[in-house]
């Protein structure tokens, strides 16, 4: 540009007339950027409304257009929330009062007293929209919205991380049975930290575990305690090193699956930073007024 201002004041309009015809190739465009190389181009358009034919296009929801409508995206956009103090199984016992006491000027009435063993961060109730959104990925068959769900789940992990203070966690997967497995055609959980990764959420570690106790045909209590078992090489190697790791899960119910994982991991000397979960079955009283009707 200096060189054709200069070419101007000096009378020479022809000579930089004609440089000014041929753009350089090399440097930076001036200019705003071309808006339109982000819209899909009109082959792929055409293509996805011939193969909507077959296989129409539909939202779990069932809105009809694309795979993930506008609404069900807004709602994957959610903040995470803690809901560890809405999981039975996740509490621990710290105090008892037979009779009210009195502590720093605060009158505790009679009663005990809770803290949870790990925080747990969801992207909302297990309920309407996202329930649908979990239920269509997990046994319905639409494999792609593991993509969406792992994005979403990824401000939960950094939360995690960023509270500990570390800049990339270990993202472990709790265990699915073979069976389960089977049905849907993958592992979905080892699925969700994968897309984790790839959305530059932490590194996956896939270890060799398995519960030692099943939760089906158990009542309220019994399904309070499950024991997981963790083994082979990459745990030892995580436990000696202390990795810090993030347990990932679909949904929490009472907690009790990633109560079991949290005792298997730091039994084995893992650090364990928290869990995060795409949708919890209860969640505390001050979020629950919160959500629309």
């Amino acid at each position: 540009m200096n060189e054709q201002g200069d070419a101007n004041g000096a009378g020479g309009r022809g000579e930089a007339a004609g440089r000014s015809s041929t753009p350089p190739t090399g440097g930076r465009r001036d200019g705003p950027p071309d808006r339109r190389r982000a819209e899909p181009p009109l082959w792929w358009e055409i293509i996805a409304q011939t193969c909507s034919l077959i296989a129409p296009r539909q939202c779990p929801c069932g809105a009809e257009g694309s795979w993930l409508c506008p609404d069900c995206t807004a709602l994957l956009a959610a903040p995470p929330i803690r809901v560890d103090s809405a999981c039975d199984a996740l509490q621990h016992l710290t105090a008892a009062r037979v009779h009210e006491q009195e502590r720093d000027g605060l009158l505790l009435p009679a009663g005990v007293d809770h803290s949870p063993v790990l925080p747990v961060l969801a992207l909302g109730e297990y309920s309407g929209p996202l329930q649908r959104l979990v239920l269509a990925w997990k046994n319905g068959g639409m494999l792609h919205l593991g993509a969406p769900l792992a994005r979403a789940l990824g401000p939960a992990v950094a939360a995690l991380a960023e509270d500990a203070e570390v800049s990339e966690p270990a993202l472990v997967p709790v265990p699915s049975r073979l069976g389960a497995r089977l049905r849907r055609g993958e592992d979905h959980t080892v699925e969700l930290v994968r897309g984790l990764s790839r959305a530059g959420s932490g590194t996956p570690l896939l270890l060799r575990s398995a519960p030692t106790t099943a939760q089906e045909g158990q009542g309220a209590r019994q399904r309070r305690t499950r024991e997981i078992r963790v083994t082979g090489r990459r745990a030892h190697r995580a436990g000696q090193s202390a990795t810090s790791v993030v347990i990932v899960d679909d949904v929490v119910t009472t907690g009790s699956t990633l109560r079991g994982m949290h005792e298997a991991l730091t039994e084995a000397g893992m650090d364990v930073l928290g869990a995060a979960v795409i949708a919890s079955a209860r969640i505390p009283p001050a979020h629950s007024a919160q959500l629309p009707a």
